[in-house]
């Protein structure tokens, strides 16, 4: 299955590519800004867990970071990266959501901080970090989005902000944090991908900036910030996992560096 995609010129010098062809199926995104820290990039992709572990195991021997993992169309992609700034990390994957749980906050009191979570297979995948800016690190797992939404607005209130999402196992899961450096946040939850575009580019009129994106319980979740860097950024649309290959290759030679990935269905 193939997907033509149309480049055009969006707001504020940031750019959108968007599929000139809409068919069903599935959909693999990635989020691109030329204001990340990183100096160096790679993108990993396995079908088998236990080559994709074997795949982060290398990337760590050659001085690279995890910044986000994504499972999709029965695989395992992440983005690694040099200069993020962190000085340690470690790799969760479990299958009970209690086991995650208890080993998200064994690692807590060692002073590591969760900065992503995903799903895929039954298993429940962490990043955690030392070295982040962020504070006072929550995880969440709440059943129904509405609750989940009322979650967003409690936490807000009380000086946190959204780092992260995945709707699972029909659950909501969220990573909130304090120490951001956002201004302001705001997330868009479309049903349907014909929505999405559209509401990014409201979201970019009105000065904010995508940060993150994700798919699940049929839904898109778009997670927005205001924050006082100036930041080109893109996001690119494909069927398949090597178009997606190819367009992150792309993006890098343009300048961009890639900064979330998400699979979804359209």
């Amino acid at each position: 299955m193939l997907k033509k995609v149309t480049m055009l010129k969006g707001l504020f010098g940031m750019l959108l590519f968007l599929p000139s062809v809409v068919m069903a199926g599935h959909l693999w995104l990635g989020l691109f800004s030329k204001a990340a820290p990183y100096t160096e990039q790679s993108f990993l992709s396995s079908a088998k867990l236990s080559q994709f572990n074997n795949a982060i195991e290398r990337e760590w021997r050659n001085g690279f970071d995890i910044v986000d993992l994504e499972y999709g169309d029965d695989r395992w992609t992440a983005i690694s990266a040099k200069g993020t700034g962190f000085t340690q990390q470690v790799y969760l994957h479990k299958r009970d959501w209690k086991k995650f749980e208890a080993a998200v906050e064994g690692y807590t009191k060692q002073g590591f901080s969760l900065i992503n979570v995903e799903n895929g297979k039954g298993y429940w995948l962490g990043i955690m970090v030392k070295g982040s800016r962020y504070s006072d690190v929550v995880l969440v797992n709440i059943r129904y989005e509405e609750a989940f939404l009322k979650e967003i607005s409690a936490k807000w209130k009380a000086g946190y902000h959204l780092i992260d999402v995945e709707p699972a196992e029909g659950t909501w899961v969220g990573i909130f944090a304090k120490n951001t450096g956002f201004e302001d946040q705001a997330y868009d939850s479309i049903d349907d991908w014909d929505g999405v575009p559209s509401a990014i580019l409201e979201r970019w009129k009105a000065g904010y900036k995508l940060n993150k994106i994700e798919y699940g319980g049929g839904k898109w979740f778009c997670i927005f910030i205001k924050d006082a860097k100036k930041r080109e950024e893109s996001y690119t649309v494909n069927s398949e996992i090597l178009d997606l290959r190819k367009s992150i290759h792309k993006q890098w030679d343009r300048g961009y560096q890639l900064i979330d990935l998400a699979h979804g269905r359209d």
